[in-house]
């Protein structure tokens, strides 16, 4: 792969890192209590991401297109997914606002972990991203070499940059800024889940429809 390619690649890819989404509400929701926390959910969504990516790279989202009644299914259940957490978080905020606790909870994540890991499978819309994003800029006879480093570098710069804002998120200064604030950051976030649900749900079942 030439270095224009690669360019091209990581400008992509650090562009789209840069545009919050679930991922980072998840993990502003999360620093706000507990650091430990939310550092492991940053290592869930990456976990997800590796997966995507992995696929995309190995040329495995063919399958796909082969079978293109399946994505519209992966995504009808990642919508319903997302907007089951995304309840969650409004529910639990809006109980937190109502008994007057910001603290409710803090350090009782259950499972961060697996939530960051859901959190980020939810969305099969990545998969489209990956497989657009490594279309335009990997070569089809790009060697095994090539396509490990490719892996590795945006696996590596993903997890430097969501473990980045899982510690900045979780930092003293901003926790004593945003502590009282966590009930909101739940409702934010959850409703953003709820939204973005709807409209993945939306576009699946359009497509699958005659």
């Amino acid at each position: 792969m030439t270095a224009a390619g690669w360019g091209g690649l990581l400008l992509a890819w650090f562009a789209a890192l840069a545009l919050p989404g679930p991922d980072v509400f998840l993990l502003l929701r999360l620093g706000v209590r507990q650091r430990r926390a939310s550092v492991l959910a940053a290592l869930g969504i990456m976990s997800g991401n590796l997966l995507w990516i992995v696929v995309s790279v190995l040329g495995l989202a063919a399958l796909f297109q082969a079978l293109p009644g399946v994505l519209p299914v992966m995504q009808i259940a990642g919508a319903l997914v997302l907007g089951l957490l995304g309840a969650q978080s409004v529910r639990g905020g809006i109980a937190q606002l109502r008994d007057g606790s910001a603290d409710r909870g803090a350090g009782a994540v259950a499972r961060p972990w697996l939530l960051g890991f859901t959190t980020n499978l939810a969305n099969p819309k990545a998969l489209v991203f990956f497989t657009a994003l490594l279309a335009q800029f990997l070569p089809g006879e790009a060697d095994w070499g090539t396509r490990l480093a490719i892996i590795g570098a945006m696996v590596g710069s993903g997890v430097i940059w969501f473990v980045g804002i899982a510690l900045a998120s979780s930092a003293a200064a901003f926790r004593r800024w945003f502590g009282r604030a966590a009930p909101w950051f739940d409702v934010v976030a959850g409703a953003l889940f709820v939204v973005i649900a709807l409209a993945i749900l939306t576009e699946a079942v359009l497509a699958l429809l005659p």
